[in-house]
């Protein structure tokens, strides 16, 4: 289901999506309304859902997870819900989806080294219902995007 937005809106989620930290001020100049227009419309989006959160976004390698890598995950059809809420609690897993086809979920995996995203990798193969993984260890980011074209 989604939600409704007009350009006033879709500007504001603009402007946030570039720098979550710009002003109200800021903003309503740029748009040509009201700080408290800005300020009663982003309230509205946070309740929403539209705005989830706001959050900093931090280099990984920066931090120590210089590698990167993808699992594909086969289960047993009748264990893929408690997989999936296994996955989802596991600090090293940044990313987990269901998906269609020859696989029943995708995780995206950010860790230290090689060493690590074996003990991942067997971690994710001893969970309850899980009967073949398959990785890929990213060489080389490409495109990562956070923000939603709006």
């Amino acid at each position: 289901m989604s939600v409704k937005i007009d350009s006033t809106d879709r500007e504001i989620l603009k402007m946030l999506q570039e720098d979550a930290r710009v002003a109200f001020k800021r903003i309503a100049e740029k748009i040509g309304v009201s700080e408290a227009t800005v300020f009663v419309r982003v309230k509205k989006l946070r309740k929403k859902g539209v705005i989830k959160r706001f959050t900093a976004l931090v280099s990984p390698e920066l931090l120590g997870k210089n590698l990167t890598a993808f699992v594909l995950i086969n289960t047993e059809p009748k264990k893929l819900e408690k997989v999936l809420d296994t996955l989802s609690s596991m600090d090293e897993v940044y990313e987990a989806y269901d998906v269609t086809g020859t696989y029943y979920a995708i995780v995206k995996i950010r860790t230290e080294n090689r060493e690590t995203l074996a003990e991942i990798i067997d971690k994710i193969g001893m969970i309850d219902g899980v009967t073949r993984t398959e990785t890929a260890i990213v060489l080389k980011c490409v495109k990562e995007e956070t923000r939603i074209k709006i």
